[in-house]
């Protein structure tokens, strides 16, 4: 049965794939905000994945920050529950997948954050502004040169592979090649799993270690300022194996290219339904970070994340049982109004602003400097370069995912 309007949940489990959702989930949001905050969904149809027969939904704003800092969540189910494998069946792309700190629990998540944490400093992020700002001049010159564009393809998605895959060490001709190979990686951990996602993954998974093994056997003879061989000499001289190297490099890979894509892309396509808005940000000398967080929290690119519970909890009079996948809904904690006044209005000068786009406790987003630096150079490149963007296709389809949040495509004309 499809979702048509948010009442319908009344009657039937929430549905995050439901055409209606995609289109537009804040409505959904808000109804499960009020009547039903604590809500056992559908989680996806796949053989293979474990919520297939239901997830909960945590949709209330002080019930997330709860929950990401209460240690009776985890993403390691295998070490309570040992018959549950969450990832990939490919042996090769799992042993890949299970060196990724965002699916690890304390103390291996620990240890694999600190390979790599020193990377983001605010002022390790500094270093990147001119280089970040260079690309983005480029990718700007390329789009006015077409008069007509697609923002996804021509200028979200390229800038922060470009950006991403030079700070590991990677060559800058080489990194048209990282934009598939990231998709289907992030494709393995969303709900959607059919043989054909796997093996596209696995495929992917195959191909970009072997690419990386090259670059990580150079760095050993020759290391180089980059954070390949950053990792090969770790603060605490445990050399990491190669497993979590590369583990290490493709979440990077992914985890900073995708979400980062679609915070510009939804960006734009707010600020193009929101024209006094956009006039206020032209008007600014510079982008504040109150717009790059404000257009964050408003329709935020990481929808939701996951945890698992460990041990049976009751959460808001209900019981959630040992093993159950528990999503706590970031896009809908980010138009809570007891967490934001007026939270379905945009407001680039919204401060505070505690919205939960970038996460909370363990998990916070290690690349939130970087991620805020880009927003702010993508913004305002594009808001000074082309003033009279607007659109050409005012109903582009969004992505069949639901921890990111996207378009496929956002066709744009200059004038």
């Amino acid at each position: 049965m499809l979702l048509n309007a948010p009442g319908d949940l009344a009657h039937i489990p929430f549905d995050p794939l439901a055409p209606a959702v995609l289109a537009d989930p804040y409505p959904f949001y808000a109804w499960l905000r009020s009547h039903d905050p604590v809500h056992w969904g559908h989680g996806g149809e796949s053989e293979r994945v474990p919520t297939r027969h239901g997830c909960w939904y945590i949709t209330r704003h002080a019930d997330a920050v709860a929950l990401l800092k209460d240690d009776r969540f985890g993403r390691e189910i295998d070490r309570v529950l040992p018959e549950r494998n969450p990832l990939p069946p490919d042996p090769t792309a799992a042993a890949i997948v299970h060196e990724w700190m965002t699916l690890r629990d304390p103390p291996d998540h620990t240890h694999l954050r600190a390979l790599v944490q020193r990377a983001f400093t605010p002022q390790m992020i500094e270093r990147w502004e001119p280089r970040i700002a260079a690309v983005m001049d480029s990718l700007v010159a390329q789009a006015r040169a077409q008069g007509e564009f697609d923002l996804i393809h021509d200028i979200a998605a390229p800038l922060p592979v470009v950006i991403v895959a030079e700070m590991l060490g990677v060559p800058p001709a080489d990194a048209p090649r990282f934009t598939p190979w990231t998709r289907a990686l992030a494709a393995l951990i969303e709900f959607e799993q059919t043989p054909e996602i796997q093996a596209h993954g696995a495929a992917a998974m195959a191909e970009l270690a072997d690419y990386l093994r090259t670059i990580i056997a150079a760095r050993r003879v020759a290391p180089q300022d980059d954070l390949i061989s950053a990792l090969l000499t770790p603060p605490d001289g445990d050399p990491p194996t190669e497993d979590e190297l590369l583990g290490s490099c493709t979440q990077l890979l992914f985890g900073g290219n995708d979400p980062m894509a679609h915070l510009i892309g939804n960006a734009i396509w707010t600020l193009l339904h929101h024209p006094d808005q956009r006039a206020w940000l032209a008007a600014q000398p510079s982008v504040p970070l109150s717009a790059v967080d404000e257009l964050m929290r408003y329709d935020s690119s990481v929808q939701m994340t996951f945890r698992y519970a460990l041990s049976n909890v009751t959460w808001g009079g209900k019981t959630i049982k040992t093993g159950d996948l528990v999503a706590i809904v970031f896009g809908a904690a980010n138009r809570d109004a007891a967490a934001f006044d007026r939270p379905d209005m945009l407001d680039l000068r919204r401060a505070p602003n505690r919205h939960l786009s970038l996460g909370q406790g363990i998990h916070y987003c290690m690349g939130a400097s970087l991620a805020r630096t880009e927003g702010r150079i993508v913004l305002g490149a594009l808001t000074q370069a082309f003033p009279r963007l607007r659109l050409l296709d005012p109903q582009p389809a969004w992505q069949r995912t639901v921890a990111v949040r996207g378009l496929q495509r956002l066709p744009v004309a200059v004038a």
